[in-house]
């Protein structure tokens, strides 16, 4: 259900939000993020960095707060940001809104960072995300909003984090939060019903976006099928694809188990034409040899996996 409250907040650079309950005072730093269901601003507590959600319709605030408790009780990697503090603040002398702080995950969006360290990452990224989406399926809930905007590849520690809860939907629930070019309703591929497969045929989406030879978003083209003939550098994972394009994935380890598999296959060949560098992404450049290519496939799959 979409509110009747435009829930967009405009906040200055150095404004400070002081919590009326618990009296932390915030200085906002800039924009980085703005939807259909609020404002997320860069924001300095003390000396910290910390990401700042504002809405003007206080149900938003209260239905992601709830889930961000929610994950938090998981056990193991989290599964979104974690939630550092719930408040209500002054914007004006006559205006007062929600909000919640995450911690601040300083990263790459995961489309950016394929295009700079190569398709080689596209596995261990994948192994790592649908870990992440089968804990949360687990306890009932999609993802629902999965995109590559909302996947951060965190500089530090080099994994896959989910950064926005906004689209986090109860299983056979209507999905709360969508965007077109990754919904499999805009592609005629299935109703838009919380349930695996919708993650899964979005993910998908995610990583035939990531193929220089496709370009979604312009794109005319209104059927997914044909975009993935289309996306040459993915050719040994097409059949993953199009199982998830199709819904035929029962759950997010099952993907997994497929991608590990063409992996293990990869990295057993002398050379195939997945490693030929892409001109666009420049995955590696044209002196390597293909030893070097084998090492950093078994380097980054035990790094990640083991």
């Amino acid at each position: 259900m979409t509110s009747s409250i435009h829930p967009t907040v405009r906040l200055n650079k150095h404004q400070q939000l002081k919590g009326i309950w618990n009296k932390r005072t915030y200085v906002i730093i800039r924009l980085i993020g703005e939807g259909a269901r609020g404002s997320i601003y860069l924001a300095l507590l003390g000396n910290r960095y910390v990401a700042l959600k504002i809405s003007q319709d206080s149900s938003v605030i209260t239905a992601e707060v709830n889930v961000l408790k929610m994950l938090k009780k998981v056990q193991g990697q989290p599964l979104g940001p974690l939630l550092l503090d719930v408040d209500d603040a002054y914007v004006s002398q006559s205006s007062k809104l929600a909000f919640y702080v995450m911690e601040y995950i300083d990263g790459v969006p995961l489309g950016q960072w394929i295009e700079r360290e190569g398709l080689s990452w596209m596995f261990p990224i994948s192994f790592q995300l649908l870990s992440q989406l089968n804990q949360l399926h687990q306890l009932g809930y999609i993802y629902g909003d999965l995109k590559p905007d909302n996947i951060l590849i965190d500089k530090r520690t080099k994994h896959a984090r989910l950064i926005d809860v906004g689209g986090v939907t109860a299983f056979n629930r209507s999905i709360r939060e969508y965007t077109t070019w990754y919904d499999r309703g805009y592609w005629k591929m299935g109703d838009r019903r919380a349930e695996p497969t919708y993650d899964l045929f979005a993910y998908a989406v995610c990583l035939l976006n990531m193929d220089p030879h496709v370009k979604i978003q312009k794109s005319s083209e209104r059927d997914i099928l044909k975009l993935l003939n289309q996306a040459k550098s993915l050719k040994p994972i097409h059949h993953v694809l199009n199982h998830a394009f199709h819904g035929k994935y029962q759950s997010a380890l099952e993907m997994k188990k497929d991608l590990e598999h063409i992996n293990a296959q990869q990295m057993k060949k002398p050379q195939s034409n997945y490693n030929t560098p892409s001109p666009k992404l420049n995955v590696w450049p044209e002196t390597i040899g293909i030893s070097s290519i084998i090492f950093i496939h078994v380097a980054l799959f035990y790094y990640f996996i083991l």
